[in-house]
């Protein structure tokens, strides 16, 4: 991923988690270059919303703690955060 775009995608809870951690876009790229495939609970799955796309799905403690859920595909050579905020 380190030589992909990102096009993060501002739903309501990921701009909430974001608030709420205080998380800039350098710390959630960071955080997502730091993603393995022991963290990948899902994937790849096709993209309800989109057919004929998958998405991969983790889940990472971003911070002291807190696991934070992320929803991911690749499009058009970028990376588009789908979900990055804080699990359910």
């Amino acid at each position: 991923m380190k030589d992909k775009t990102y096009d993060y995608v501002p739903t309501g809870k990921n701009k909430i988690s974001r608030r709420k951690f205080g998380l800039t876009m350098y710390e959630i790229e960071d955080f997502l270059l730091d993603l393995g495939k022991e963290d990948l609970i899902k994937g790849p799955v096709p993209d309800y919303d989109c057919p004929g796309e998958d998405v991969f799905i983790f889940k990472k403690e971003i911070l002291n703690g807190i696991i934070f859920y992320v929803k991911i595909k690749e499009k058009n050579n970028q990376i588009k955060i789908l979900s990055c905020h804080e699990d359910e």
